[in-house]
């Protein structure tokens, strides 16, 4: 027989966490003959206020999957932790390479005018839905799209960006306008995360340099599960592997107003 007590705890836990009302892959035309396809989340719940588009690491291609159950899966820590995000009340979006762009998208594409105009039109889609206030969340090469749309997009609704395991410093974010980012930046790096181009000391550097330009609240990730792939793929440090549901909440509280802490384990 199942305790009450254990019966009211999840019948509590189902009623508090907002279900998904929406899993699903939309698609969108962006540029003459270019459409971009992302994977749309949200949950069921009241007015929804914040989204957040979602650039994951590595070229980008085929970042996610419907499976035949309905839901989402992919390997990249911003797909793992999808549903996680919706459960705080956030939307996500988490994109494609463009159909011109079918193989994924290189350092260059990702720092091009045609990478803006996408997420442009991205962006104005997730307004027109009724969403007010949208996020750049960048994770690995990721981040590299993150920053340099912040530096690009200057909608009134595009109130901020999160780079989580961002590149090197003189990989990326010395080559960028920075004058021209506007918005508030939230850092998320794991101490121990061993890929050859995404160390510690490396955010700490780039972290420095953007204090130079905007506000920037930077969080150091400690501990989690014993690594399971190499050190620049997901499920490692690199990938908040063990700590997924720890960095999403940094997220969630800072996207919501709400005070991080400069350190968690």
């Amino acid at each position: 027989m199942i305790p009450r007590l254990l019966i009211l705890v999840t019948v509590l836990s189902a009623l508090s966490a907002p279900a998904l009302a929406v899993t699903e892959v939309r698609s969108i035309s962006t540029r003459p003959g270019v459409t971009m396809d992302f994977l749309f989340m949200a949950p069921q719940q009241g007015q929804l206020r914040d989204a957040l588009i979602m650039f994951p690491g590595g070229n980008g291609a085929v970042p996610f999957r419907i499976t035949s159950s309905g839901t989402a899966h992919g390997w990249s820590f911003l797909v793992r932790s999808a549903e996680a995000f919706t459960q705080r009340g956030l939307a996500i979006a988490t994109i494609n390479p463009p159909s011109d762009h079918p193989n994924g998208m290189s350092a260059v594409f990702r720092e091009s005018p045609e990478h803006a105009e996408d997420i442009a039109k991205l962006a104005a889609y997730l307004r027109a839905q009724g969403f007010e206030r949208i996020y750049l969340v960048g994770n690995s090469r990721g981040t590299l799209s993150a920053a340099y749309l912040a530096t690009q997009l200057k909608d009134a609704y595009i109130r901020g960006v999160v780079l989580t395991s961002s590149l090197e410093y003189d990989g990326f974010m010395r080559w960028l306008p920075l004058k021209q980012l506007l918005h508030p930046v939230l850092m998320v790096h794991h101490r121990d995360d061993a890929c050859r181009v995404s160390s510690f000391p490396e955010a700490e550097k780039t972290r420095k340099n953007l204090l130079g330009y905007t506000t920037v609240d930077f969080v150091e990730i400690n501990g989690g599960a014993a690594a399971r792939s190499e050190p620049c793929n997901d499920l490692s440090a690199h990938g908040f592997f063990g700590m997924e549901d720890k960095v999403v909440q940094i997220i969630a509280d800072w996207v919501g107003g709400r005070k991080v802490p400069n350190r968690i384990e």
